[in-house]
């Protein structure tokens, strides 16, 4: 095939130097793509290097417990992959890993393109890995003009140009094109190694592809963040093992201004910076205030500086925690 062949040669001579290119081994492989959803490869690498440290294979990982995993997830976003790892090592060290698409995708948290990715490059079998680069760079060669809704709607157009001698590689060199050359904006066409069989590119129009569904609108959400004090030492709280940031810990957050039940008779001591996040369907516009309780009420934890630092917390309340480690510090004080 005309088109895998030119894709291949130019991922054999420029392809990108990454720490988990060149191993077939599934557990590497399957951990390298489930940290790339929604993370960009230079972000990455480190962090599956550390985390290979801490967890070399899939039997560490499984006879890890979830607060440990989730702890050293933490920055990453996206929580439930940290939990559905676990949830799958547990099963695939018990059970060996699937070692085709289809049962791959029975393990929780494997989708349609993360099998796809595992199976072409671990077991070197002919499966597309449909992420937002390979839907790009296909939407453009074969001039998709149809919405495409799920990278899934592109997998049969997708199947006939995978290279069956080099399945792994084939998806890994679509996917470094779309990164760093079929870009969504301003793609270097002048130098993508398949513009002469590009479609799109020939119609004079690449950036219009691929033709995509109208983006949902994120809910805009005011919270308010309470670093609550009592004893010298600021509550948290674990939140719900499902769920947005499931089992993760937080300080005390709600929606409106009015502290809620048990911290009603909390007495505010300052107003603290405002601060935002963006989720994937929700925006947390956040006001911060300190407060203080003559005790600890039931269904919190109260910590200090050192414990923390060693809990799991969500990046999205990580500009308070930094403001709670400098209350808690031996220069700081819990009265701002």
């Amino acid at each position: 095939m005309e088109f895998s062949k030119a894709l291949l040669q130019w991922y054999d001579r420029d392809k990108r130097e990454l720490p988990w290119r060149g191993t077939k081994d599934p557990y590497r492989v399957w951990l390298s793509e489930v940290m790339l959803q929604q993370t960009r490869a230079e972000a990455v690498a480190p962090r599956y290097e550390a985390f290979l440290r801490q967890f070399p294979d899939v039997f560490s990982l499984a006879g890890a417990d979830e607060q440990t995993v989730l702890k050293a997830w933490e920055g990453m976003g996206y929580y439930s992959r940290a939990r559905n790892l676990l949830r799958a090592a547990k099963i695939a060290a018990e059970k060996g890993f699937p070692e085709t698409a289809e049962g791959l995708r029975a393990l929780p948290g494997i989708g349609a393109y993360t099998a796809g990715a595992i199976a072409s490059i671990a077991f070197g079998l002919p499966e597309p890995a449909l992420d937002g680069n390979q839907v790009r760079v296909l939407s453009r060669v074969l001039l998709i003009a149809e919405p495409v809704s799920s990278p899934a709607a592109l997998y049969e157009p997708a199947l006939p140009l995978i290279d069956r001698e080099r399945p792994g590689d084939y998806n890994q060199a679509l996917m470094d094109l779309g990164s760093g050359i079929c870009t969504p904006r301003n793609p270097a066409c002048g130098d993508c190694p398949v513009r002469a069989l590009c479609r799109a590119l020939r119609e004079g129009d690449p950036e219009s592809y691929p033709k995509l569904p109208a983006p949902v609108a994120r809910r805009e959400e005011g919270r308010t963040v309470a670093l609550v004090f009592a004893g010298g030492r600021v509550l948290v709280r674990r939140r719900p093992s499902k769920g947005l940031l499931g089992g993760l810990w937080e300080f005390p957050n709600f929606e409106g201004s009015a502290l809620p039940e048990p911290l009603s008779e909390a007495r505010v001591l300052s107003e603290l910076k405002r601060a935002r996040h963006v989720f994937t369907h929700l925006v947390w516009n956040m006001r911060g205030i300190a407060a203080e309780l003559p005790a600890v009420p039931e269904g919190f934890l109260a910590v200090d500086a050192d414990g923390l630092r060693a809990l799991p917390f969500p990046t999205a309340l990580s500009a308070y925690r930094n403001i709670a480690l400098d209350m808690l510090s031996p220069k700081g004080s819990t009265e701002p």
